[in-house]
């Protein structure tokens, strides 16, 4: 079965509005709703004074309609008694500022007291609904490490922080070596000396700064094992928890590991790029391999960005199709009715202020109508983009360019090219295999796994790399290049680099392209041939791009036209023309047109048209 749904908060209305309210959910196809997660003040009015009545309604109500619940554990906001009882779960800043209560997330991971609290009250609710048959699965929290939370820098983290280092490095000389604390008189003789990163005159060490997010995404992971295991214990509806667009403070694909399923937030975060929103699908669905759960569905205007714009019904109903064509299996919108005090007083919903409803509504309904006996068919392993998530901190914490974002200026430019030749793509972290897949792109992976650089050696696909790949090792200091896999792939060894404020021009093919952020000037060893050459800056001359058997290198960070061009000359064969998007199962294309005008695109010598927003299933017959 698949899942359509909201968000209800059934504390915000009078529940002498609830039957009503469920009744209208039923009329729109939704047979699931997300409560709870913000629902800690109400079920505990004050200290040990627990009572679940408002909610036990509310779910008598809602299943009358036929309506199941997720149940989300209230502790993303712990209630003001609870503060002002115990401040020192506060987070505190890079400043040394405590971070005051009054919105949410501002507890910290590492706090002894709240995770005391913590367990209290989620063993109160998984005592209360964990063999309840109408609550279908449990949401751990809500948006870990939303609003910058990941990361806190309290004498809780500290100490913890020492801990975490004790076990990861065993003695302190190990971690002096490692570190390179000789540098500006770092030596530590005792762990209590070892302070998190908090704001100092001048660049912090980037050693430690890369372990203490690693702690810090460890910590988090930490917390929510612990709610992990008092819900699994106590029921057996499945686990998930609500990940987030372009988020890459904690290692999501650890954490997918501690879920039963991957569940995420799918917002425009800022100008809308349907390729975006779909690489987005693609990462999540690769965290476990598997169908996911949009947890939360952006209807249209939201409230928290500087200008917050309208987007038509048709564009919701295109984005719920998209996020089933890429693997999902359900999607909640957030949220069912929009609320008039608040924080969120501007974010619309699929019931107006006054409880009608919209023209959203109308669309969602056309739209679970027409996905409600949706097959989630697997899709077809054609094209890879390797991710590592501690390659998000290292490029954070030291790097040639600091305007470089690994993810918008290095990865999405290839996942935009690779769609446009009409390939599905999956994301690979460290660990996995390419093996199966017609090619893999390591878009500016600073620190590349062993395993998986192993594993290249054997790859018979062809293998695009770019600039910055594998420069660091796994303490963020630059690798010393030996005769090691890396260079016996790439045919390169890299004897100067620079960040450039502006784009170089390359000589490439019959054209001029441009590579910016970054240039590397390469030595070439046997076996490793030139394609393309700077005409400017200050390598003019050297190599831009190389090859050595099936793996190129790119010696700058590229974008969408530099890729197309490497890529034909590659011999990738293009799979489809036009500004549509394909994805391929064993059993059909999909076909979506995420503009609000009609398009074309040809696959196979065929031309298909879509329509404004259409998304379209073709069948065996007509491949």
């Amino acid at each position: 079965m698949n899942w359509f749904g909201a968000a209800y908060y059934p504390e915000h209305w009078p529940r002498e509005r609830w039957k009503e309210d469920a009744r209208m959910m039923a009329y729109l196809g939704i047979n699931v709703v997300r409560i709870g997660e913000f629902s800690w003040s109400v079920v505990e009015k004050s200290p040990g004074d627990i009572d679940f009545s408002l909610l036990d309604e509310a779910i008598e109500v809602i299943y009358s309609e036929g309506i199941r619940v997720i149940m989300g554990t209230p502790t993303c906001t712990p209630p003001p008694w609870l503060v002002k009882r115990y401040p020192e779960i506060l987070q505190v800043d890079r400043d040394g500022l405590t971070i005051n209560a009054g919105s949410r997330r501002h507890y910290c991971f590492n706090s002894q007291v709240y995770r005391e609290e913590t367990i209290r009250i989620v063993k109160a609710y998984v005592e209360h609904y964990g063999r309840d048959p109408r609550v279908i699965a449990w949401q751990a929290d809500n948006e870990y490490g939303c609003h910058n939370s990941t990361v806190c820098y309290c004498e809780n983290c500290a100490i913890a922080f020492r801990e975490w280092l004790k076990k990861r490095y065993g003695t302190l000389d190990r971690l002096n070596q490692r570190w390179g604390t000789v540098f500006w008189s770092q030596v530590y003789r005792d762990w209590d000396e070892i302070d998190p990163p908090r704001r100092s005159l001048s660049s912090p060490n980037p050693s430690l700064m890369l372990d203490y997010r690693r702690f810090s995404s460890d910590s988090v992971l930490e917390y929510h094992i612990l709610q992990r295991d008092i819900i699994k214990k106590g029921s057996r509806a499945p686990l998930t928890h609500n990940f987030m667009v372009n988020f890459t403070e904690i290692d999501y694909k650890k954490m997918a590991e501690k879920v039963d399923f991957v569940s995420w937030d799918n917002y425009v975060m800022t100008d809308y790029d349907p390729d975006l929103q779909a690489l987005n699908h693609d990462l999540m669905r690769s965290l476990k391999k598997s169908s996911f759960l949009v947890m939360e569905q952006q209807p249209g205007r939201v409230n928290w960005r500087v200008v917050n714009e309208a987007y038509p019904p048709e564009q919701m109903a295109f984005w719920i199709k998209q996020s089933m064509a890429h693997g999902a299996f359900g999607s909640l919108v957030f949220r069912f009715r929009q609320l008039p005090f608040g924080a969120e007083q501007f974010h619309s919903g699929l019931l107006n202020y006054d409880g009608s409803t919209t023209e959203r509504a109308k669309a969602f309904a056309e739209t679970v109508k027409e996905l409600r006996n949706w097959k989630i068919d697997r899709l077809k392993k054609e094209a890879a983009i390797y991710i590592d998530y501690e390659n998000f901190w290292i490029g954070e914490t030291d790097n040639l360019n600091g305007n470089f974002n690994l993810l918008q200026d290095g990865i999405l430019p290839l996942y935009k090219t690779i769609r446009s030749f009409g390939y599905n793509v999956d994301f690979l972290f460290p660990g996995d295999s390419p093996s199966g897949y017609s090619f893999v792109c390591i878009p500016s992976a600073f620190k590349l796994d062993p395993e998986f650089l192993e594993a290249l050696q054997e790859f018979e696909g062809k293998i695009f790399i770019t600039a910055m790949t594998s420069q660091k090792d796994e303490n963020n200091n630059v690798r010393l290049q030996d005769n090691d896999s890396f260079k016996r792939l790439t045919g390169i060894r890299i004897i100067d680099a620079a960040g450039i404020k502006n784009p170089v021009r390359i000589s490439f093919g019959k054209d001029e392209y441009i590579g910016g952020f970054v240039i590397e000037a390469l030595e070439l060893t046997d076996g490793c041939e030139e394609m393309a050459v700077y005409l400017e800056g200050p390598f003019k001359g050297k190599p831009a791009i190389v090859k050595k058997g099936r793996c190129y290198y790119l010696s700058t960070v590229g974008d969408i036209e530099l890729f197309k061009e490497l890529f034909e000359l590659a011999g990738i064969k293009r799979m489809a023309n036009g500004s549509a998007r394909v994805l391929r199962t064993e059993s059909n294309m999909v076909l979506l047109n995420p503009f609000p005008y009609n398009i074309r695109i040809l696959i196979d010598g065929v031309v298909h048209n879509l329509r404004e927003y259409e998304v379209k299933v073709v069948l065996p017959q007509r491949i």
